[in-house]
């Protein structure tokens, strides 16, 4: 292709540069209402105008009519997309509907097809002529489909654009409606620019200015949607978040004088708001001292209603600090606290519930594992225990001994002086045992007369010695019945890891042996495993 670079042709090429300009700004504010339709019309502007200006640059007739039909994408989207943005700035959001865009773009693509395939039909372009106003222009003749889909489309587009944008002036503010009509205006220059190439009234023939009439309109919409609606928009949007704000707002200056207060902040402090802007603050429990510091936490109760407030601080003008003008932010923390100190009462009651608990744990555990005639260990706590003294005594290398212990003529103490004497002698043995006994040592009653001592650390004739200095002591105690004194002994058996036994029931039976022995030998008297009784 041979390019000629004519004055019109830098026309359109500038017209692309700015629509684009404006597609990227307005893409990047498209969370605003309208702005997002008019960074996609813009974009289809550009490539128009880039399209027209390749069109305009070329000189033979077969390259610019490839040109003009690539040129057809902007040309067929731009009044499509005219509409949507229209739809966007009435906040009516068509643009999110996959289906109405299908039917919307249906004609475009039809038209853009048949553009494409004009050689076989010519229904869009029927002749083309150069252009006797020079500039490299070309002329062309054009068939029923252009003046249907092409043209009539576009200006339906137009028409319904326009009235939506009518449509506008009555539904915002009056500071808008004067922006609406320079909107409105704007939105005339394509239909203008468009009607004097159609009818061939513009001076130069040829010369489509539709694509540049379309950028002026961008400007003028991107400055509306951009600029001047923001400008309303934020303090408005600013002023309606300040008065909805469930949190008290309220300015005071260095005399704690009300300047500016929201509802919420009248309600915290109990009075209307009329009443209370430019009257003092009436917080007698507020001093303003308590406000130099910037950000400054509070919570106070307030005397009225007995509400508690959070309250903070902060300067509204910090390089005036003559005018020391503060804005308290107020968040009523009442319920909050309540419910905090319910919730604090709540888990002291079930702390206490758990301390309870644990008490009547430990009390069962207790239970479960002592005698309650005596309160020694039984054998179930004996059980559990000798593994692990077991396991110490090889860890130190000490021996561990076990002292079966029986009551001698027990039966017949029962039977002469009743049951309840016969408890009472195995509640002194078993006191003899617990305070003659180590703190290492552990007594146990295995059931009926018979009690065992762990003895860890003592070897079996160690564990004999002091076996015989139990002996002794409880045959010289005197027991006192309702009818009459008397003296009772026992007989124990004595074995001792390793030499006995490798576990608590090897040393049982040997234990049990001896005491066998014992009791066989005349009572009385205590016997080492594997030893005659003396």
């Amino acid at each position: 292709m041979h390019f000629v670079f004519t004055p019109l042709a830098a026309l359109s090429g500038l017209a692309a540069l700015i629509s684009a300009a404006i597609c990227i700004m307005a893409w990047n504010r498209r969370r605003f209402a309208g702005v997002g339709g008019l960074a996609l019309l813009m974009a289809s502007v550009a490539f128009w105008s880039a399209g027209a200006m390749c069109e305009l640059s070329v000189t033979s007739i077969a390259a610019k009519v490839w040109w003009s039909k690539i040129e057809y994408i902007g040309t067929l989207s731009t009044p499509v997309l005219f509409f949507l943005l229209a739809l966007d700035y009435n906040h009516i959001y068509l643009l999110r509907s996959r289906r109405w865009l299908c039917v919307l773009f249906a004609v475009p693509l039809l038209c853009l097809l048949l553009a494409c395939t004009n050689e076989w039909h010519q229904l869009i372009w029927t002749s083309y002529r150069y252009s006797p106003s020079g500039y490299n222009l070309l002329i062309y003749g054009h068939g029923p489909v252009f003046w249907l889909g092409v043209a009539g489309y576009s200006y339906l587009m137009m028409l319904l654009g326009s009235l939506l944008m009518i449509r506008a002036m009555h539904y915002y503010p009056a500071h808008f409606r004067g922006q609406s009509i320079i909107l409105l205006l704007s939105a005339t220059a394509p239909w203008f620019g468009n009607v004097l190439y159609l009818t061939g009234t513009f001076p130069l023939h040829g010369l489509d200015p539709t694509p540049h009439s379309f950028a002026i309109t961008g400007i003028v919409f991107a400055i509306d949607l951009l600029y001047l609606r923001q400008l309303y928009l934020v303090p408005v949007a600013r002023a309606r978040a300040f008065e909805a704000m469930g949190d008290g707002i309220v300015v005071v200056d260095h005399q704690l004088r009300i300047l500016d207060l929201n509802p919420a902040g009248a309600h915290m402090l109990g009075r209307p708001l009329d009443a209370l802007q430019g009257g003092t603050l009436p917080a007698p429990w507020l001093d303003i001292r308590m406000l130099d510091e910037d950000g400054r936490h509070l919570e106070l109760m307030s005397p009225e209603g007995g509400k508690i407030l959070d309250i903070r601080a902060y300067a509204v003008d910090q390089g005036n600090s003559a005018a020391h003008t503060r804005m308290l932010v107020m968040r009523d923390i009442t319920l909050r606290r309540e419910a905090e100190d319910a919730l604090k009462n709540a888990n002291q009651q079930l702390i206490e519930r758990l301390a309870e608990i644990e008490q009547l744990q430990t009390a069962l555990r207790e239970q479960a594992l002592r005698d309650p005639l005596t309160g020694l260990f039984n054998r179930r706590y004996l059980d559990e225990t000798f593994e692990r003294e077991k396991n110490r005594a090889e860890r130190e290398r000490h021996p561990i001994a076990v002292a079966m212990i029986d009551l001698d003529n027990f039966k017949r103490i029962n039977d002469q002086h009743g049951h309840q004497m016969g408890d009472q002698v195995l509640r002194s043995l078993a006191g003899l045992l617990q305070r003659e006994s180590r703190a290492a040592d552990i007594v146990c009653r295995l059931g009926g007369e018979e009690f065992l001592v762990l003895l860890p650390g003592s070897d079996a004739e160690q564990a004999r010695q002091r076996v015989e200095h139990w002996r002794c002591l409880f045959a010289a105690m005197l027991h006192v019945s309702q009818r009459q004194s008397f003296h009772t002994s026992f007989s124990c058996g004595i074995a001792a890891l390793p030499d006995h036994g490798a576990d608590l029931h090897q040393l049982y039976q040997r234990a049990d042996q001896a005491l066998y022995q014992a009791k066989a030998a005349g009572k009385n008297r205590s016997c080492l495993a594997g030893e005659s009784a003396n």
